[in-house]
């Protein structure tokens, strides 16, 4: 006869107590561990990330209209 020992765990997701084996290493209660299956996205790594390409290629000119006094950081001169 095998001797199998348990320890208390709590669901890292919902925070529900169970039992599993001692040198087990889930985390997740069953019926978390079913959801969080449905949620894991696994990427096919035959197929790459799709990435983003820059809006313009040149930088647009920043261009100023009128006159800018330069901004003092405590107030105005006396």
């Amino acid at each position: 006869m095998e001797l199998a020992t348990y320890e208390l765990k709590y669901c890292e997701r919902c925070g529900s107590l169970g039992l599993r084996r001692s040198q087990s290493t889930g985390t997740y209660c069953e019926p978390c561990g079913r959801i969080l299956l449905n949620y894991s996205l696994a990427r096919d790594p035959a197929r790459p990330v799709p990435r983003r390409r820059p809006a313009s290629k040149q930088p647009v000119p920043l261009e100023l209209k009128g006159e800018a006094a330069p901004s003092l950081p405590f107030g105005r001169l006396q």
